[in-house]
């Protein structure tokens, strides 16, 4: 029975991503796209990070989907596959180039109005920042991360148009507005004075929104460095137990991704994991070629020759290989 293909959504532009902005389906661009539809992993722009491709790319109902197909060939890449098909990997993410102009606030929601499809990623977690990951249209050279948010702190959200004085339309004074002795506070004034003109008012409102803005923008800052520093930080504790032959090199994704879920976890499945003595130390004189006769290898320990016949498969194969 053939494999059902597996779907995912590229963007949805009813979803705010990680910057704050969203992207309406209609304004990607696909034409590079489909000329190479790349599948990355966690955008890793290089030839061994490449895990195949995607099909049945489309729009629909504001939604971009395509399917995966995996290049099976590649051992490295069926690692990653079975854990899609097993739906432990569900998030995919979009690189996408775009000029500076497009992005600006529309109906007071950041919009980035037109873009051009990259690549698309296979990534573990899709709320992190990586979640999308943005291109200058001018180089195709990767967007900082300070750069992005810089442009998106630096965009007003409101209309400009609706920052002049409002006329009273009956009236040629400008309107006013009672405002409770919380909401004076909140806004700045005076508890005792309730009565303030609309444009007034609105400025107040104006400054508490971009300084809300700011304020979100830096606790996002704040978790991205976070969120590296701990991953940095699992990798080097998996290093070190790879080093050490606590895990084998084809294990090491599995147990970064259960610091991803649980560091603490992490942490104590590898202290319970005995690492692996070395042939040399087993060895009396710690000389591993010394073996070199069928006789030198019952001379071993059982530890010692264990551990022989793990770390030189070839050499023990050769010792027990009838000479004709």
């Amino acid at each position: 029975m053939p494999k059902k293909k597996k779907t995912f959504i590229f963007n949805d532009e009813a979803v705010i991503n990680s910057y704050g902005f969203v992207i309406p389906t209609s304004g990607i661009s696909l034409s590079r796209f489909k000329k190479n539809p790349v599948m990355l992993n966690s955008h890793y722009a290089s030839n061994s990070n490449v895990l195949g491709k995607w099909e049945n790319v489309k729009k629909e109902k504001g939604v971009l989907t395509g399917n995966p197909i995996f290049d099976s060939e590649d051992e490295n890449v069926t690692t990653i596959e079975g854990k899609v098909d097993r739906g432990f990997i569900n998030s995919c993410s979009m690189g996408v180039s775009f000029n500076r102009e497009d992005l600006s606030f529309i109906n007071d929601q950041l919009v980035l109005k037109k873009c051009e499809l990259y690549e698309v990623s296979i990534v573990p977690i899709p709320s992190n920042a990586n979640s999308i990951r943005l291109y200058a249209s001018e180089t195709g050279e990767l967007i900082k991360e300070t750069e992005i948010q810089e442009l998106c702190l630096s965009l007003s959200a409101v209309d400009p148009k609706k920052t002049t004085p409002e006329k009273n339309q009956n009236s040629k004074e400008n309107m006013k507005i009672t405002l409770t002795s919380v909401a004076a506070i909140a806004l700045g004034f005076a508890a005792t004075e309730l009565e303030h003109d609309a444009a007034d008012v609105n400025a107040k409102i104006v400054a508490l929104n971009t300084e809300k803005t700011a304020a979100q923008l830096a606790l996002s800052t704040i978790k991205t460095a976070q969120e590296a520093e701990k991953l940095t930080a699992i990798k080097a504790e998996v290093d070190l137990a790879l080093k050490s032959g606590k895990i084998a090199a084809n294990k090491v994704e599995e147990f970064v991704n259960l610091g991803i879920a649980n560091a603490t976890l992490l942490t104590s499945t590898l202290a319970s994991i005995p690492a692996k003595a070395s042939l040399a130390a087993l060895i009396e004189g710690g000389d591993p070629t010394e073996v070199k006769t069928p006789e030198d290898f019952q001379k071993l320990s059982h530890d010692a020759q264990l551990a022989f016949k793990a770390e030189q498969p070839d050499a023990y194969k050769l010792l027990f290989t009838s000479k004709k």
